[in-house]
């Protein structure tokens, strides 16, 4: 199985004369984030783990792109197996993935910066921006950030009827919550809630005076530098963008595309495993939020009535134990894609995965970032 690093494309003999030159100079200079020097590859044991990568597709199926990374530098990154199938092009560190719920800490941080730049209060309450909604007076954008505003979620809706890959007007979709009544009280209990995250994406839209996206695209994506990243938006072609796939009988198949214009704040984002590290290193190293904002972001919510969630959760990240590491970071799964991203910080170590291939369907099943951090600390 071959990992591709860089994309692949037909040359003719003067195009090849050029590639040679520029591979010389690549000898001297890597363009993209730093690597890790011989000595840091070889005590978290990156070839071992680049190997047990390379087994999980080949390429006659699609694939991911992978960047585990020591200090802001990279132990190894590149693709495996097909971002297209049909095109037979090769995922790599430039393919475009959508990363599903990842998004989910970019709309905290939004929040965040508003917080930060005194435009909203962490306790402000949801009446403030849509009084309709059940337990606006209660709820706050506290509880929407962690999960415990016990909001209405139509994944757990049989009789939701609009279909994944259709937009849904936002005040369509806000109708849905009105007239659905919450699961608990503000704080009682935890449980995971996109519909939280798409009313916070439509509060920055409020308080900001700009759609989600431009203020991510202002605030975020241009001064991190993250030239591959946006929110998903089904009218515009994405350039090595990767095609989501399932698999039945052992066969590859297109999945849904997922519609998420409406979705901005819970899963909308698209994005690079290159971009992703630059986007971690900025957000917990100091550069991005306030140390009071990104304090509260990676602290989990701590209950006072004896409940005990199944995660520790802060502000769009979760907080828990991977195999033995303490980790901060968060999965992603929608149609026909994957992916998952964490942070060891004790060690300043990213992982970072973006897969075209639905959850448990390449050739390990079970969570692939905790293998990658086994193997990193194998003694």
């Amino acid at each position: 199985m071959r990992i591709s690093k860089m994309r692949k494309y037909s040359l003719g003999v003067p195009s090849l004369i050029v590639l040679f030159v520029v591979f010389l100079a690549s000898c001297a200079f890597h363009e993209g984030s730093p690597l890790a020097s011989k000595k840091t590859k070889e005590t978290y044991h990156a070839a071992d783990v680049e190997k047990y990568l390379e087994s999980l597709s080949d390429d006659s199926m699609s694939g991911f792109a992978y960047l585990i990374s020591k200090d802001g530098k990279v132990l190894i990154e590149g693709g495996v197996g097909l971002a297209n199938i049909e095109s037979k092009t090769l995922n790599d560190t430039t393919t475009i993935f959508r990363a599903a719920s990842i998004t989910k800490q970019f709309t905290a941080a939004s929040i965040l910066l508003l917080v930060d730049q005194g435009k909203l209060s962490l306790d402000e309450k949801l009446s403030n921006y849509f009084p309709a909604l059940p337990n606006s007076e209660k709820v706050t954008i506290r509880n929407l950030l962690d999960h415990t505003s016990g909001m209405w979620e139509q994944q757990k809706d049989e009789d939701f009827p609009f279909p994944v890959d259709k937009e849904v007007p936002a005040d369509v979709h806000l109708s849905y919550i009105q007239k659905n009544k919450p699961y608990f009280e503000p704080g009682e209990k935890w449980n995971y809630c996109n519909n939280g995250y798409f009313v916070l994406g439509l509060i920055v839209e409020k308080v900001a005076g700009m759609s989600l996206e431009s203020y991510m695209q202002k605030q975020i994506f241009a001064p991190l530098g993250m030239k591959n990243s946006g929110l998903y938006n089904d009218s515009v072609e994405y350039k090595h963008r990767a095609t989501g796939y399932g698999m039945a009988d052992g066969k590859p198949y297109k999945e849904l595309d997922p519609n998420m214009a409406t979705y901005k704040g819970a899963a909308a984002l698209y994005t690079t495993v290159d971009d992703l590290l630059l986007w971690s290193e900025a957000l917990h190293n100091g550069k991005l939020i306030s140390s009071d904002s990104y304090q509260q972001l990676i602290t989990p919510h701590k209950f006072t009535n004896g409940f005990v969630p199944f995660v520790g959760y802060g502000f769009g990240v979760g907080i828990e134990d991977v195999a033995g590491k303490h980790t901060v970071g968060h999965p992603g799964r929608m149609y026909g894609y994957h992916s998952d991203m964490l942070r060891i910080s004790e060690d300043n170590i990213n992982v970072i995965f973006l897969a075209n291939v639905n959850i448990n369907q390449l050739k390990e099943e079970g969570r692939i970032a905790a293998k990658i951090i086994e193997i990193l600390y194998r003694n």
